[in-house]
């Protein structure tokens, strides 16, 4: 991958999370006490796949966006447009949901640049944190 291809290779169409996906999306939305969060993660489509090799997935929902209060709450530093919830997998893959203005954009699973980790297991994560 050249350093100015694009990060992301749309899907057309559209695809449900996989069941791995899904446990993951489900796992770090309950770190977080917001019925918004949890309404994205039930409708939400994967759009495009990471180029790298990552398992890292673009997503979309058709859930109403948190509100920029709520999402200040949660982010570090009061931040009205972002946040993330994160944990620690084993051999250094670490798991990220990004969630931006409001809504869902990214399952980030990474263990280094162009490294195809698996999507961990739940059961396998830790040190969560909403920021």
């Amino acid at each position: 991958m050249t350093p100015d291809a694009p990060v992301w290779t749309e899907l057309a169409p559209e695809r449900a999370p996989s069941d791995e996906e899904r446990r993951l999306l489900e796992w770090l939305a309950a770190a977080v006490d917001e019925p918004l969060l949890h309404d994205h993660v039930a409708t939400a489509a994967v759009t495009a796949v990471c180029r790298c090799g990552c398992p890292s997935v673009r997503l979309r929902s058709a859930a109403a966006p948190i509100p920029e209060a709520r999402v200040s709450q949660l982010s570090h530093g009061s931040r009205p447009d972002y946040f993330s919830v994160s944990a620690a997998g084993p051999a250094g893959v670490q798991v990220v949901l990004h969630v931006a203005r409001g809504r869902l954009l990214e399952l980030e699973v990474f263990a280094g640049e162009g490294v195809a980790a698996p999507v961990p297991d739940v059961r396998d994560l830790t040190d969560v944190t909403v920021s």
